[in-house]
């Protein structure tokens, strides 16, 4: 959302129909990718998941669609969450967590 370009430097503008046109000093540079895909379709989570694998080291987390599940299974070996995300109007679809590491024993201690 270009809304976001006030934040000048901080701001990276991105497209997922164009997932690998981000700058290329964002290869692997962070620690944490926390992602969530503007639409439940697989073209969409294909392609997030493509610039996903390119920017993150170790963890990631997909708040996605709860029927994406084996598509975040497939594309990036992410698990389901024990966490539920929710939105204060509620939201239309079944929504979830998925990560490559085990959130859950931060949550749920």
């Amino acid at each position: 959302d270009k809304r976001f370009a006030v934040f000048g430097e901080d701001f990276v503008f991105y497209d997922y129909k164009n997932p690998l046109a981000v700058p290329r000093e964002m290869g692997s540079a962070f620690d944490v990718v926390l992602a969530d895909p503007p639409f439940l379709a697989d073209e969409c989570l294909t392609k997030t998941a493509v610039t996903v694998k390119f920017m993150a080291k170790t963890q990631i987390i997909l708040c996605t669609g709860a029927v994406m599940e084996d598509m975040a299974k497939r594309l990036l070996n992410l698990n389901k969450c024990q966490f539920v995300p929710g939105h204060r109007n509620n939201l239309a679809n079944e929504f979830r967590c998925y990560t490559n590491y085990d959130m859950d024993a931060h949550i749920f201690q």
